[in-house]
C-alpha cells in the first residue's frame, strides 16, 4: 500500500474522524501524530523516518506537525517516552492484578513478552538508533523495568521466608531483566510456543537459583 494511503492507527483515526475537518482539538491531533510517528520510527528507524511522512499519514501539513510536537529529534524523544510509559503500564497492570508474589512475577513476564512481540510496536521503537539524546530516555525505561522487577523479586524472596542482601536482590533483578529481554525477542520468531508455558518453564529455572543465592552460603559470599 502506498505510504499516502496508509491509515493512522485505528484508535487515533477514529478519534480524529469524530470531528469536522479543521476542528480537531489540539490534544487529539497531537496524540494522533505521536502514534503515527511512533509506528514510523519503529518501522524505518530514526534516520529513515521523515517529518514529511508523518504529516502525510496524519493528513496535515508539516508546519502543523512542527507546531504540535516540535522538530524530529523532539518528536523522537517524546515517542520513546510514550513507548516506555506504555510498557511500564502494561507490565505493572498485569502484575498488580495478581494476589501473590509468584503470580505477579508470572503475569508481568507474560505481559512483557506480548509487548515485545508486537511487530513495529513500542519495543521496536526502543531499539531504534536515534539521536544521542535518545539514549537517556531509553536507559530510563530499562531502569524503570529493572526497578519493577526488583520489587517483584523482593516480594518473591520475602514470600519464601528467605533473606537476601539488597544488592544481591537488585543484581538478580537486573540479570532477569536482561534475560527476559532476550527471551522476548527470541519469542517473536517462535510464536507457536504458548507465552504462559514459556514463562512457567523459565520460572522453574530461575526460582531455584534465587533460593540458592538466599541460602546459608549464597547470601554471605561463602
Amino acid at each position: 500500500m502506498p505510504a499516502a494511503d496508509r491509515p493512522a492507527p485505528a484508535a487515533d483515526a477514529a478519534a480524529v474522524a469524530g470531528f469536522p475537518h479543521g476542528r480537531v482539538p489540539r490534544a487529539v491531533r497531537e496524540e494522533q501524530v505521536l502514534a503515527i510517528a511512533q509506528g514510523l520510527f519503529a518501522e524505518r528507524g530514526y534516520q529513515g523516518a521523515s517529518m514529511d511522512e508523518v504529516a502525510l499519514r496524519a493528513g496535515v501539513s508539516k508546519p502543523v506537525v512542527y507546531d504540535l510536537v516540535g522538530n524530529k529529534e523532539a518528536l523522537y524523544l517524546r515517542c520513546v517516552e510514550r513507548a516506555g510509559r506504555a510498557l511500564a503500564d502494561v507490565v505493572a497492570t498485569a502484575a498488580l492484578a495478581e494476589q501473590d508474589a509468584a503470580g505477579r512475577m508470572r503475569a508481568g513476564a507474560i505481559a512483557f513478552l506480548r509487548f515485545v512481540a508486537e511487530e513495529r510496536g513500542g519495543w521496536d521503537l526502543l531499539l531504534t538508533a536515534g539521536p544521542e539524546p535518545g539514549a537517556e530516555p531509553i536507559l530510563a525505561v530499562r531502569a524503570q523495568q529493572s526497578a519493577l522487577l526488583t520489587s517483584l523479586v523482593r516480594e518473591t524472596i520475602d514470600a519464601q521466608g528467605l533473606d537476601l542482601e539488597p544488592w544481591r536482590t537488585e543484581s538478580v533483578a537486573h540479570a532477569l531483566n536482561g534475560a527476559f529481554e532476550g527471551l522476548a525477542y527470541w519469542w517473536r520468531a517462535h510464536r507457536e510456543i504458548d507465552a504462559e508455558e514459556l514463562v512457567d518453564w523459565i520460572t522453574r529455572l530461575f526460582l531455584p537459583g534465587i533460593e540458592a543465592l538466599a541460602g546459608p552460603t549464597g547470601g554471605d559470599g561463602g
